[in-house]
């Protein structure tokens, strides 16, 4: 029981469940810490890509239950969602893959995929396709970030990662809030 009470156990635990909380934050925390402690690498990358697959792969079923609803297939069955369909089947590598890199097209993807019943394993390796080349990146950049950087300022990582996704986090608020107050007028 020792180890529910090492920092470094609660460490990779806060980055396993981080995605589920915000991903593109866990993400380069994840990465600074690797990149501040070389002792991480390379299980902190690891720790964070399963995080980060799990963290995706359920939202496809809310999805995939929004067809029991019987509005919900009506709705599926109009002629701009039938096409919308078609090019989701046809294009699901591509559309997964833009909506990684675009952090406020992700869950209504992955959702659409369940909607449109995409195969559930097709869905999965894709997302694990785009969360491992996604977490390389970040992971990357925070590493090259770090050697550039050197042992001197090292320190300074975590506080650009943490700035960052507190700007991340605002922006998305300033939006969400700006466009409450538009359905309210």
């Amino acid at each position: 029981m020792e180890f529910l009470t090492d920092s470094t156990f609660l460490t990779y635990l806060g980055v396993f469940f981080g995605p589920f909380i915000q991903e593109d934050a866990a993400v380069l925390a994840a990465a600074s810490l690797s990149a501040n402690n070389p002792s991480y690498y390379p299980q902190m990358f690891f720790v964070i890509l399963v995080g980060l697959f799990l963290s995706d792969i359920w939202k496809y079923w809310i999805g995939w239950a929004a067809l029991s609803n019987s509005k919900a297939r009506a709705f599926a069955e109009k002629k701009h969602v039938v096409s919308l369909e078609e090019k989701i089947q046809r294009y699901t590598l591509a559309t997964l893959f833009a909506a990684r890199f675009l952090p406020l097209a992700r869950i209504p993807a992955y959702v659409a995929c369940g909607f449109f019943k995409v195969p559930y394993w097709k869905f999965c390796l894709i997302i694990g396709l785009t969360a491992t080349i996604y977490t390389a990146v970040i992971f990357a950049v925070c590493h090259w970030i770090g050697e550039a950087m050197g042992e001197r300022y090292e320190w300074l990582l975590p506080i650009i990662a943490v700035s960052l996704a507190l700007l991340f986090i605002g922006v998305l608020l300033l939006k969400r809030r700006n466009s409450n107050k538009r359905n309210y007028f």
